[in-house]
């Protein structure tokens, strides 16, 4: 739209960055024009000086989404390409540039060719996968949270979507599990809690979207462990949605 063992710290906040960044209570999904926003990066309470930035455009049908991030535990850029009408999301292309300060670097790449039903997945320009296309959408890690924001506008509970994660075919299972107020720089504001379903309880990761703000992401909290613990909260935000 992750895994925090200091491993591999930040990839999962990173990646969800781009969850829920438009959702809306009507009838018809309204249209992302760009979103430029600002998150300050916490691990284990500590807030320090990283910053997270969001930015996404529109080029009638089609998006392009940017999420960049430098903390000393990482680095990373990820890029999404895909296009979406009438809340149908259909991914073209991602990518996954990650320089952790204490693991190898990793460059992942989804490629989506939708005339011949395939997906292709590189990593480090060595590993390569294909996966079918033609029963089911899959998705890229950033494309499905687009699709997700329609799902919570129809005032769904509960949402699985298929995806490319990691090289593998995976599901994604979210809910919402509550409200809370969030403290952000543009104020307090009332979010709902959307979080993700795990069979190991010890993990969760949860995504805080403020219907007074057209459903735009405000938080996002992941727990790894009792010891791993990695905020993203906004703290400035420019954008603009449209019929």
């Amino acid at each position: 739209m992750l895994n925090f063992s200091l491993k591999n710290s930040y990839h999962p906040l990173l990646t969800s960055l781009f969850g829920f960044t438009a959702l809306l209570p009507t009838t018809y999904a309204q249209n992302i024009d760009f979103i430029d926003a600002t998150f300050a990066i916490g691990y284990n309470g500590d807030m320090g000086n990283s910053q997270g930035k969001l930015n996404v455009t529109r080029h009638q049908n089609t998006y392009d989404a940017t999420f960049s991030a430098e903390h000393a535990l990482l680095d990373i850029t990820q890029k999404a390409h895909f296009s979406m009408k009438q809340c149908a999301v259909t991914p073209n292309s991602y990518s996954n540039d990650a320089r952790p300060a204490i693991k190898s670097n990793v460059k992942e790449n989804i490629r989506f060719n939708w005339a011949q039903k395939q997906a292709n997945y590189t990593k480090n320009g060595t590993e390569n996968k294909q996966f079918t296309l033609a029963k089911t959408t899959l998705y890229d890690p950033l494309s499905f949270f687009f699709e997700a924001r329609c799902d919570l506008m129809a005032g769904k509970k509960r949402f699985t979507y298929p995806l490319i994660y990691k090289g593998n075919e995976r599901q994604h299972t979210y809910a919402v599990v509550g409200q809370a107020t969030v403290k952000t720089g543009l104020g307090d504001v009332e979010a709902l809690i959307v979080e993700r379903v795990r069979d190991n309880k010890s993990r969760q990761t949860r995504f805080y979207v403020a219907p007074s703000l057209d459903y735009m992401l405000v938080k996002i909290e992941h727990r790894e462990s009792a010891l791993a613990k990695a905020t993203a909260t906004l703290t400035a935000m420019n954008y603009k949605v449209s019929p």
